[in-house]
Parts: structure tokens; sequence; C-alpha cells
């Protein structure tokens, strides 16, 4: 499946599909051909693919441990280091190979090296196939926030080939199905329908495709995030507050289900979401296997402060309202203690 991106600065394809990766060079831009290539990855992805991507390119590699850690000035510095040491220049490119701490890292150290030079996203997770590598968003973190230190910057192609997911062990493929549910919540109809079968290989290109064609038109029509695309923070806002207070105890699609729940939670007992709509999502939390938010509201409150989404003393919100009706509401933090009550 080719999914075309168009935007203001700019168009870039999304393919989906299995065995991607064996002829992934079909898949890249013509403009990477005679560049230098540096491939980014972490050394969970390393010994399972890097092979595939060096095979294809002559690629130079700078390898990160895997984990959230990784996702942090430090580690930028460190690439920034190595390319100048190669002598990269703005005619030269970067592969990001991995989950979404490096496909993060990779896009936001493209994004700043000698002011820009191109890459290409190739996720090897159902996160990041889904969510993280579409989008242009590139972003670290900061020890006091998640994503604090970070641009939109989009790629020139998004490679995902499914057959990945198969050596991806089931606590990240949990992990995807977090951000699944996000957008089970905005799109519902078939997708919401599929959740709730649950996705296997009878259905999982079909999945994949209706959560990247969704986030695919919202970004088109608001790539910097002024409006429409904050939608796709559902879930996010608590969810952060989260991660953080677990001391990233939980993955981050995880975090992101559990405010999914507090959100959902919320909106049925404010009068925003029926009886009936609010048990359909709980057994889809519950099919899934995201747990309860296990802290105190008004802990993840006071995080919730220093998100990067927040303005002065107020923060956007997404609100359910049914599946397929979600908004984004403006709250004082004090409205969004009551609310979430």
């Amino acid at each position: 499946m080719k999914t075309v991106i168009k935007t203001s600065t700019g168009s870039y394809p999304v393919y989906t599909g299995k065995g991607l990766l064996d002829n992934h060079s079909s898949y890249l831009p013509e403009t990477f051909v005679g560049r230098k290539v540096l491939t980014i990855t972490d050394d969970t992805v390393a010994p399972l693919y890097l092979d595939k991507v060096r095979n294809a390119l002559d690629s130079e590699v700078f390898v990160v441990k895997h984990g959230e850690k990784s996702k942090s000035l430090a580690s930028v510095g460190k690439v920034l280091e190595f390319l100048a040491e190669k002598e990269f220049n703005r005619k030269d490119a970067i592969i990001a190979l991995g989950g979404g701490v490096v496909g993060d890292l990779a896009g936001f150290v493209s994004s700043i090296y000698v002011r820009g030079i191109p890459y290409v996203q190739i996720p090897t997770t159902l996160l990041a196939g889904i969510d993280s590598s579409v989008g242009g968003k590139t972003a670290v973190n900061l020890s006091l926030g998640k994503n604090m230190v970070g641009r939109i910057y989009p790629p020139e192609a998004v490679i995902f080939d499914l057959e990945t997911l198969k050596t991806l062990p089931k606590k990240y493929l949990k992990d995807g199905y977090g951000e699944g549910l996000k957008y089970a919540l905005l799109c519902g109809g078939e997708l919401f329908s599929i959740m709730e079968k649950g996705v296997d290989k009878t259905n999982l290109e079909r999945f994949v495709d209706l959560c990247v064609r969704y986030k695919a038109d919202v970004v088109e029509k608001d790539e910097n995030e002024s409006s429409l695309r904050r939608l796709l923070n559902l879930g996010h806002t608590v969810g952060h507050a989260v991660e953080r207070k677990s001391s990233l105890r939980y993955t981050h699609g995880v975090c992101v289900g559990i405010g999914l729940r507090v959100v959902c939670s919320a909106c049925r007992k404010n009068g925003l979401l029926s009886d009936n709509e609010y048990l359909r999502c709980v057994e889809l939390f519950d099919k899934y296997r995201i747990p309860e938010n296990p802290y105190p509201v008004k802990d993840l409150i006071d995080i919730m402060r220093l998100d990067k989404k927040t303005d002065g003393d107020y923060v956007n919100l997404v609100t359910v309202h049914g599946l397929g009706d979600c908004r984004i509401e403006k709250m004082t933090f004090g409205e969004a203690e009551v609310f979430f009550e």
C-alpha cells in the first residue's frame, strides 16, 4: 500500500506491506542514489535488520542502546559529532531503522545537522509504523518532560515492512495496540470494529492502512499542529504524565492506553460519552490488557503543567463524545482536575 502525504511544505510516500525490507532500495527516493548515508539504529534491531539495509547501501552505522533513555540531547550530540567526523554534508542522508525512539532521534538529528539533511524512516515496530514515523514530528526528551525539544521535519519516505513485526516482542506489540486504540476512538467505524474483533494476520494490513490514512489526512490539513492535528494527542497528555510518574515503568503505547481509560471515564462522568459507548471502550481496553490508572489524578495534573502542549494556565485536552467524535477542549488546570475527579 502506498499513501502519499501532501502538505504545504512538500509531499512524501508512506509504503506499508510485507517484504518491503528485502527490496527497500527500490522504495528509496531517487535523490538517495550516490549520497553518503548514515543508518541510525539500536542494539536490538541491528542484529535483525541492519544487514538488509547495508546490502543495498554502502552505509555508515550509528547504534544506540535500545530504550527511551537514548532519546536524549546527549544522544543527539554524539550522533552530530559522528556525522561531522565522517564529513557528512547537506547532500548526504540518514536512515532511521528501528522503533519510535530511533525514528524520533534520527529525525531530530536530520533536522538540525547543517540546518537539515534528508532522511527516511524504516520503522520496525507497530507503534512507529502506524504513528511516530508518519507526520514529520521529531523530538527528544528532557528530564522534566517528554518530547520537549523537537520540530516538524518530514522524512523523504516511510517504508514499513510488516514482516518486522514477527520479531517484535509481545510487550512492544501491545505498545502499538495502545496507539492503535487512539485511532480506533478517533475513527470509530471499521477501525474500531477491527480492534473489537482482534487484530490478526487476516486484517493486520487493513488495520495499519486505516491508521496511516487517518493520520495522513490530519497531517495534510494541519501539519504544524495549530488546530486539527491536536486530535492526535488523544490520551497523550495524561499518558505522558503517567509515563513520567512511573519512571518509564510502562511503555509509551501502554501509557497512551491508560490515558485513554482516564479520558473516557471522565467523559462518561461528565455526560459527554454514553454508557453504551463507554462500555464498548472499556471492553476494548480490557481486550488489549491496558491497565487502570495507578496514580492519583492530582499528581498527574501537576506533571501535566510541564507538558509542551500547555498554554499558560490552560491545557488543550481531547475529549471523547462518541466513537469517531473526539473534540479539542481548552481547560484551566483547575477545570481539568475537576473534570478528571
